[in-house]
C-alpha cells in the first residue's frame, strides 16, 4: 500500500493514453540523426507514419481511382524515397494491357441481359450479376446531351437515386431537376452493346421541355412533312388560280 502511494504521488503512473502517447513519441523520432550527426534510416514506425501523411495529402479520389498496379508503383516509389534503391528497378509506365475490375465489368454487364449472361459461370458475369441486381428496372435515366444527333443514352436508377425520387418524381434526364408536368414516355432505345445492334422498350419520366429534346428528330420529321405538304398545297392554289386566265385565252382567241 506504501509503496503505491508513493508510485501514485511520485507521477510513476500513467493512464493507457499517457502510455501510447509516449511509445509513438518514442518511435516516432527513433533517431533519424545520430549523434555523429549522420542520417539514419527511419524506423518500419516512421515510414509507415509518413506513408499515412503522403496519402492523406493526395485527395482520396485520386487514390482510390488508380488501379492495383498504379497504386503499387507508387508505394515503391515512396518505398525508394525514404529507404533508398534504384528508380531504374521501377517500369517507367504501367503496361497498357492492364484489365481493372471496371473494364471487366464493362465487358460483361448487359443492359437487359439474358439468361446465359447471368449464368454465373465465370467471375466476370457474377460480378455483373450483383451490379445488375442492385439497380431498379421501373423507370431509367437519360443523357440527352446529344440529343440533335440522335445520341441518347439510357441506364437503371440506383437505391440513391429511388430513394431521392430521381427519375419518377424528379425529371429523368440525368442534367435536369424539374419537378413539375412530369410525363412518362415509353421509349423503344436502340443500342449497341457487345458489337451488336438492340432494341428494347423502356420508360422515360420527364419534363416538357426533356420530352422536346427526347422527340427531336421525330419533331423535326414531322416539321418537314408539314413544311412540304403546305409547299405543295400552295402550288396546286397556285395551278388552279392560273388554269381559269388560260381557259378565258383559249376562248377569245376562237372567238377572233
Amino acid at each position: 500500500m506504501h509503496s503505491l502511494l508513493e508510485t501514485l504521488q511520485g507521477g510513476g503512473y500513467e493512464s493507457g493514453a499517457d502510455a501510447g502517447k509516449r511509445r509513438r513519441s518514442t518511435h516516432g523520432s527513433s533517431s533519424i540523426a545520430t549523434s555523429s550527426g549522420s542520417l539514419k534510416r527511419p524506423s518500419v514506425v516512421g515510414f509507415q507514419s509518413s506513408e499515412q501523411k503522403a496519402l492523406r495529402g493526395m485527395s482520396h479520389t485520386e487514390f482510390s481511382r488508380m488501379n492495383c498496379y498504379e497504386r503499387h508503383h507508387k508505394m515503391m516509389q515512396d518505398y525508394i524515397k525514404y529507404y533508398g534503391g534504384k528508380p531504374e528497378d521501377l517500369l517507367p509506365k504501367a503496361p497498357t494491357n492492364v484489365m481493372t475490375d471496371f473494364d471487366l465489368l464493362k465487358e460483361a454487364y448487359r443492359f437487359i441481359p439474358k439468361e446465359e449472361d447471368l449464368d454465373g459461370s465465370t467471375w466476370e458475369k457474377r460480378m455483373a450479376k450483383k451490379y445488375y441486381d442492385k439497380l431498379f428496372k421501373e423507370y431509367c435515366i437519360g443523357y440527352l446531351s446529344g440529343y440533335k444527333e440522335g445520341k441518347i443514352g439510357m441506364r437503371w436508377r440506383t437505391k440513391k437515386e429511388v430513394i431521392q425520387g430521381k427519375g419518377q418524381f424528379i425529371c429523368g434526364n440525368v442534367t435536369c431537376s424539374n419537378t413539375e408536368d412530369l410525363k412518362s414516355y415509353e421509349v423503344n432505345f436502340a443500342y449497341e452493346e457487345g458489337g451488336k445492334k438492340k432494341q428494347a422498350l423502356v420508360k422515360l419520366r420527364v419534363c416538357p421541355d426533356c420530352a422536346y429534346k427526347l422527340n427531336y428528330k421525330k419533331i423535326k420529321k414531322l416539321k418537314k412533312k408539314m413544311s412540304k405538304k403546305k409547299e405543295s398545297q400552295g402550288k396546286k392554289k397556285k395551278k388552279k388560280r392560273t388554269d381559269p386566265e388560260a381557259k378565258l385565252d383559249k376562248s377569245s382567241k376562237k372567238r377572233k
